[in-house]
């Protein structure tokens, strides 16, 4: 950012005492709390959908989460005298998630509870709304545009394509003569992880989870989209999610399934760090057991194996770094406590 970018901050109701890097933009101390200035990457209904859909979860209980600022003109987006375009947030002066610090794990997971909570009530808002806003030929469009439906990520197909990755590398190193080590133990490796996933898609397109999918798009059920530990602050008193532009319709247990995969990753899948995650989501919102069964059906599939396997099949094969190989002897040499966990959920 340069000295026109900062003009436009002049188009905002606020004064700024200090300005510092971080976040993707710059964080700004003002009178009225620290803010998060960006330059835009993508059309402006793009933030425009994301402050239609984090001012609703504001007003609907979950108050610590990063809304838009509009301008004096009330406008999201505010381009500079080149053309480029910036937005203003509302951020928080605090520290992100510690994934080694198990109060505050427990306290990301109990933040994506009060969260989804949130995110139901402004489903049905945002429905109500829309729909008496716009004329009938216009409604579906409108409301899958903004509850980022309109290209739904089926986890079912995700997982089904991410299978087939696995066929394709697997053939792939079956046809390659001269392996290196990380390719070696690919190969000796791959078919038991390729069985892992296509168990678990079969487990995955049961007639039980069809079901809860279709609901979860019948009923607009809201997800963050993109939930880790990078999207949780910490500060004084309460804890924040950030970064809701990924939020989309799809089972709410996607993203608590996506977050704790990450945690066990780093805790070489402790079943008791498992369980405490799951308790502490619990509490603050009942978990079914259609859905516990969900969650058990998505560990099934070995996401892990499966993003090294496809970083490696989708890069420069001629040179693969030796941290590579590190992390898929740990995936390797973690399976069977993965496996352990897996056998108490199921």
């Amino acid at each position: 950012m340069n000295e026109k970018s900062l003009e436009v901050l002049k188009q905002y109701d606020l004064n700024v005492y200090r300005t510092g890097r971080g976040r993707g933009g710059m964080l700004l101390n003002t009178d009225s709390g620290t803010k998060l200035f960006l330059e835009c990457m993508h059309p402006d209904k793009y933030y425009e959908r994301e402050d239609i859909l984090t001012k609703a979860v504001f007003e609907h209980g979950f108050e610590q989460v990063d809304t838009y600022i509009r301008n004096v003109d009330g406008k999201v987006v505010t381009a500079d005298a080149d053309g480029r375009r910036y937005v203003l947030k509302n951020w928080f002066d605090g520290r992100e998630c510690n994934v080694r610090d198990m109060t505050d794990v427990c306290g990301a997971v109990s933040a994506l509870g009060r969260l989804h909570t949130a995110l139901n009530g402004a489903s049905a808002y945002l429905k109500e709304t829309l729909c008496e806003q716009q004329e009938d030929q216009e409604q579906q469009s409108i409301f899958s545009y903004v509850m980022g439906s309109e290209k739904n990520a089926d986890l079912r197909n995700t997982c089904r394509r991410h299978m087939r990755e696995l066929k394709m590398a697997s053939n792939y190193l079956k046809n390659k003569k001269k392996k290196s080590e990380f390719e070696m133990l690919a190969y000796r490796n791959i078919h038991a992880f390729y069985e892992e996933a296509a168990g678990a898609v079969l487990l995955l397109n049961d007639q039980q989870f069809n079901q809860r999918f279709e609901r979860a798009k019948e009923t607009g059920e809201l997800c963050h989209g993109s939930f880790n530990y990078h999207n949780v602050l910490f500060g004084s008193g309460f804890a924040a999610v950030t970064n809701l532009d990924k939020c989309r319709v799809e089972c709410q247990i996607v993203d608590l399934y996506q977050f704790m995969r990450k945690i066990l990753e780093k805790y070489d899948w402790d079943i008791q760090v498992a369980y405490k995650m799951m308790d502490e989501y619990d509490k603050v919102k009942a978990i079914p057991d259609e859905d516990l069964e969900l969650l058990a059906a998505m560990f099934a599939f070995p996401e892990k194996f499966w993003k090294l396997i496809n970083y490696y099949f989708n890069a420069n094969k001629a040179w693969i770094p030796p941290k590579s190989i590190e992390k898929l002897k740990t995936v390797i040499a973690q399976n069977a406590k993965r496996q352990e966990f897996l056998t108490t959920l199921m």
